[in-house]
């Protein structure tokens, strides 16, 4: 039996107070945490669900799960009795939705129209008692209001998407003939006391203020990449989120075309050439002390140009080694292999795995006012200052393999190479190292151990691939558990065994698998974190290293010495860090 709210008292606001007190009651919360949480917050202006979830308490319904704020929001729907809603913003129809009220208005109440039809419009607020503006709503749209319980944090960010851009393309679309005009927001602006000035700026800003909103909210959704996909009849916006592509964003196919049009613009690239791939960059500001850096690439397809957008995150500078998720034993040994006076080291793993994060961290750690560090890479991602940095350029002959011999020329100490892709740069990097420099970079294999094949296969020779090769690190990103809705499931013995298999280890009785809450934006995942394999050549490897040699040789003669990349991560999800979905999508 849950406490029930005091009803008598209506239009207001819930206070974190009452909201703690009816979770205590109904065995959520206990009576100590709700007087931290007093004590932390109880002067708070935010939301109490907010307040709540920000305090980590576990959910004691499930074991190893945090309460959300849609935990907290579904108990107050259920105390309140009104019905609790998660907005789909791509199912609500913001033509319709944007008439009924001006963003001032609604965002001074912080209410949200999420439907309309001929009787009724439905109203999405996070206050059960708050009830003072329905009747004013109910006389302005001459239609019933029907209210709806949604999440703080949904609402903002809705109402922000809602009026801010969907308004704008609504707009578009009527100045550039494609849809009816209408003045009943206009009609309804001054029924409200609102004038048409009050929504000026932003919501008016057209295309620029879209774009502007578009990189905004990629960053706020921490977007690795934004794709632009022209379809039939409409334009896909995707993001790359922890490694997978979300569909967050449909427009109109025109309204889609001026969009890649500014972006291009911004980018430096040709508006009008839109036959040829083309690249570009951009710098921007999405906040006070914060600058985002973009790279822009472009392809010709069916129904236009596709535009895919790499975010650079400027936070990669500040990542240390301690920082990339190694083992603290593995982490020491490839601390003590870069500190090298020469020789090779490389990262493997196919794009988006992290290895200029740890190739950045790990010269980080080297660097000094007594080291020279000269890195070529393609293109300069971050900038440090303890490095020189060059970046490639094919159409003035600034290769790979050109850079390393112009670095041999400015006394380096350490050598980055940004990829060995050929023989000549895998020849230019061999040299380098023979001449007493230690050089860094990275190759795009498999495993670690296919590493040594690679280099064979582009022509470096047995012996000078012995006589420099010192490790290769293999990793991989897996996404990492939502912390606040993950839930403990009984472990698959038979995949666990397989896993870990020839190492004899005991099956867990328990794993924790994704549930999905508003904080993961559903998907039961929130960041990535590296799962890796760390070969170091002794002597015995090194014997088997030549021409023609197989690849199971390899594994043969290794096995037993390293910790496959598949225990690593059959070690993360032991730690809850992970799960056993995760693994087999990105390993298995």
């Amino acid at each position: 039996m849950a406490l029930k709210f005091n009803y008598n008292n209506v239009n207001r606001n819930l206070s974190l107070e009452e909201v703690l007190d009816g979770l205590v009651f109904s065995g959520l919360v206990e009576a100590d945490q709700k007087a931290s949480i007093l004590k932390k917050k109880g002067r708070s202006k935010i939301h109490p669900a907010i307040s709540i979830a920000e305090s980590d308490i576990p959910d004691r319904r499930t074991e190893g799960r945090m309460l959300t704020v849609d935990d907290i929001m579904k108990w107050i729907s259920s105390d309140s009795k009104m019905e609790f809603f998660q907005i789909d913003p791509l199912k609500v129809d913001i033509d319709a939705i944007t008439k009924v009220l001006p963003k001032a208005y609604a965002k001074r109440l912080l209410i949200l129209p999420i439907a309309v039809d001929k009787e009724t419009v439905t109203i999405a607020t996070s206050e059960p008692f708050k009830t003072n503006w329905i009747d004013e709503v109910e006389r302005i749209s001459r239609k019933k209001v029907k209210t709806v319980l949604v999440s703080p944090q949904s609402l903002m960010t809705c109402l922000e998407d809602f009026y801010t851009v969907r308004k704008a393309v609504s707009k578009l679309m009527r100045e550039r003939g494609l849809s009816k005009d209408s003045s009943r927001v206009h009609d309804l602006e001054k029924m409200l006391g609102t004038s048409s000035n009050s929504m000026a700026g932003k919501d008016e800003l057209g295309i620029s203020g879209i774009v502007d909103w578009l990189f905004q909210y990629a960053w706020e959704e921490r977007a690795s990449d934004i794709h632009m996909e022209p379809k039939a009849g409409v334009g896909f916006v995707r993001f790359r989120i922890d490694g997978t592509l979300r569909v967050v964003y449909k427009f109109e196919p025109e309204i889609m075309l001026s969009v890649l049009s500014r972006l291009k613009i911004m980018s430096g690239m040709k508006v009008d050439e839109k036959r040829k791939p083309q690249d570009g960059r951009v710098k921007r500001q999405i906040a006070e002390d914060r600058i985002i850096e973009i790279r822009s690439s472009t392809i010709p397809t069916h129904y236009g140009e596709k535009l895919v957008m790499r975010i650079f995150d400027p936070k990669m500078a500040d990542k240390s080694l301690d920082d990339v998720g190694m083992d603290e034993d593995d982490l020491a040994h490839w601390k003590a292999l870069s500190e090298n006076s020469h020789g090779i080291l490389l990262v493997t793993g196919p794009t988006g795995s992290g290895k200029s994060t740890m190739l950045h961290a790990t010269l980080k750690y080297l660097a000094s006012p007594e080291v020279n560090i000269c890195t070529v890479e393609d293109p300069v991602e971050v900038v440090h200052d303890d490095f020189n940095q060059m970046q490639v350029n094919r159409a003035i002959d600034i290769t790979f393999s050109n850079a390393i011999k112009a670095f041999l020329r400015q006394d380096p100490d350490i050598i980055m190479v940004g990829e060995i892709r050929d023989p000549e740069t895998s020849s230019m990097a061999i040299q380098a190292s023979l001449t007493g420099h230690m050089v860094f970079s990275t190759l795009h294999t498999n495993d670690a151990l296919a590493s040594i094949t690679r280099l064979l296969d582009l022509g470096v020779p047995s012996h000078l691939l012995n006589a420099t090769l010192k490790g290769v690190l293999a990793q991989r990103l897996v996404r990492v558990l939502c912390p606040l809705c993950k839930r403990k499931v009984p472990t698959n013995k038979d995949w666990w065994l397989s896993m870990v298999s020839p190492y004899k280890t005991k099956v867990p009785e328990f794993v924790f698998e994704p549930v999905g809450c508003s904080d993961c934006k559903e998907s039961g995942y929130k960041g990535r974190i590296s799962v890796y394999e760390l070969i170091v050549l002794d002597d015995e490897l090194r014997s088997i290293i030549a021409p023609g040699v197989e690849l199971q040789k390899l594994r043969e003669v290794t096995e037993g010495k390293f910790l496959p990349m598949r225990l690593h991560a059959a070690k993360k999800v032991l730690k809850g860090q992970t799960s056993i979905e995760e693994v087999i999508r990105v390993i298995i």
